[in-house]
């Protein structure tokens, strides 16, 4: 983190500008502008957007990562993983640090009184675990195809229209429904957002254990992939 930041004016204040000020703007345009008509849509918006920017934040800072650490690999015996985790936890307290700044104005000026701050630790670990897993999978897969980064970038931003985070999930037609109902990003937002925004234990609970399972796929797939390729890493790098 002290490297990210060295020789730049604001320092570890961008770890927080950007999250919160385009927490900011899309939350003047989607409730101003569009209209989205949502009750306390301040704090909708934030139980959808700030776990959302922590997660394309980490992969796209996570899936070069191996590649460009070539030189570190080939001179040192570092667990390859572990540089990984490294930059997965650097966001995530990039991430931390933005929520409590942004939640503490937006919770003031809530009339919601349907909020359960105090289960955050559950879908917060989860989310935590499943983008660990998914950027170790995708920065090994891109030592050995290089579109990797690029696909999934591309992917992301399709996702952030498809993924209901600026807008509830029953403004989506029913027949296209499926499509939310196939993406795993979804449900790991979901349960961080029924901790903070709309709380009722019969949708929190369901929804936590869908992304528990999520985040349980995603590191059994990790971690099979790791076993087979990783001795094939440092021919490639």
């Amino acid at each position: 983190m002290k490297a990210r930041y060295r020789k730049t004016a604001a320092g570890f204040l961008w770890v927080i500008l950007n999250p919160i000020i385009l927490y900011s703007v899309q939350s003047v345009v989607f409730r101003k502008i569009l209209k989205i008509e949502v009750p306390d849509y301040a704090l909708f918006l934030m139980g959808g957007l700030l776990p959302w920017i922590f997660i394309t934040n980490t992969l796209e800072m996570s899936i070069p990562y191996l590649y460009n650490s070539h030189n570190l690999l080939r001179g040192f015996r570092v667990n390859p993983f572990l540089l990984i985790l490294c930059q997965v936890l650097d966001n995530f307290f990039n991430f931390i640090v933005a929520f409590l700044i942004v939640v503490i104005p937006v919770s003031f000026y809530s009339s919601s009184n349907q909020s359960a701050y105090y289960l955050l630790p559950l879908p917060i670990f989860i989310l935590l675990i499943s983008i660990a897993a998914i950027s170790s999978l995708a920065s090994l897969m891109n030592v050995f195809y290089r579109d990797t980064k690029f696909v999934l970038t591309f992917i992301l931003n399709i996702m952030y229209f498809i993924t209901p985070i600026f807008y509830p999930i029953e403004f989506v037609p029913q027949e296209y429904r499926w499509v939310i109902d196939i993406n795993p990003l979804y449900y790991l937002v979901e349960a961080f957002r029924l901790a903070v925004y709309g709380h009722y234990p019969s949708l929190f609970w369901p929804a936590l254990m869908k992304a528990s399972m999520v985040a349980l796929s995603f590191t059994l797939i990790s971690a099979i992939y790791w076993k087979r390729r990783k001795n094939d890493l440092y021919y490639y790098i």
